[in-house]
């Protein structure tokens, strides 16, 4: 009878904290953990490179189904803005009493929220688009969200350009004040910088429900619409809302009114709207404050987006 001979171990077997700690030193990270929020901010501004070139892509290739191609993304704001003229601006002429340019206080109005709602839009759905992007790559899932935004601030740039001539020409129409460039108009890159902050942080907020629930996206244009008229989107808020309610100051200190009348603040072209220190700080913190909650709101669910 053979006689068997006992295996040899090639190599020691480890324990599971041996393994652990031998992949700590070789720079191995467990798969489908969330890292530590600071690891993970510092991962997402490694990429910053990445969301970049990503977001300036989708931007170029927005639109080129069409024949007018690019030009879209300039002319839904200013058809918006023009309907939104006749109707607020000279046949309901006395939603901004006081106001000297009811036309350009509706045009930059119109033309800012565009930004937050188009950003919102394009970030909800941003995880279940992309989920092929997310289960064959390994990276930050932040970044997607980031990068729709980005694609939004990446094509508001000559939106933001055609908001300052549509609102000059504005000043050529019947009973509207003239309206001048100044040197506040210099400030209209940051103020645009701090409504995009801002709409990250609602982004991934809705970013994250919309991975779980993409109901929310059929619900959501709603919400945005009543998001324009609660800010004073096509009218004066401190106006047209009695003294005597209680919402009236939520109203009138909600992020988005505060943004809306940060730009119009900027052209410098109505006295009942001054910028002031106030005004850009009540900016500054809503920026930072929702940037900071939304995105600790998404990262706190991130091994779980690509997952079904």
């Amino acid at each position: 009878m053979a006689e068997t001979k006992p295996q040899v171990e090639l190599s020691p077997r480890l324990s599971s904290a041996e393994a652990a700690e031998l992949a700590s030193k070789s720079g191995l990270r467990e798969m489908g953990v969330r890292p530590p929020l600071g690891r993970y901010i510092a991962q997402v501004w490694q990429r910053r490179s990445f969301i970049w070139h990503l977001s300036a892509s989708r931007a170029y290739s927005r639109n080129q189904g069409s024949y007018l191609g690019q030009a879209w993304a300039i002319l839904r704001p200013i058809l918006d803005a023009s309907i939104y003229v006749v109707i607020f601006g000279f046949l309901f002429h006395g939603s901004a009493p006081g106001i000297d340019n009811r036309a350009a206080f509706i045009t930059i109005g119109t033309f800012s929220y565009t930004l937050f709602q188009t950003s919102v839009m394009s970030g909800i759905n941003s995880i279940p688009t992309n989920m092929q992007l997310i289960r064959s790559h390994r990276f930050p899932r932040a970044i997607v969200p980031l990068a729709s935004v980005m694609t939004e601030v990446v094509l508001f740039v000559p939106i933001l350009v055609a908001m300052m001539i549509m609102t000059m020409v504005t000043g050529l129409l019947p009973g509207m004040g003239a309206v001048w460039p100044t040197w506040s108009w210099l400030l209209l890159p940051f103020a645009a910088v701090l409504l995009a902050t801002f709409s990250a942080g609602v982004t991934m907020v809705f970013a994250r429900l919309g991975a779980r629930a993409p109901d929310i996206a059929n619900a959501l244009p709603f919400f945005l619409t009543l998001g324009r008229y609660a800010s004073g989107g096509m009218f004066l808020l401190s106006a047209m809302v009695p003294d005597g309610m209680w919402i009236k100051p939520i109203l009138l200190h909600q992020p988005l009114t505060v943004y809306l009348d940060l730009f119009r603040a900027v052209f410098g072209n109505e006295a009942l709207i001054p910028m002031t220190p106030m005004l850009w700080f009540e900016a500054i913190a809503w920026a930072v404050g929702t940037f900071a909650i939304g995105f600790v709101f998404f990262w706190r669910v991130e091994e779980t987006y690509g997952r079904d």
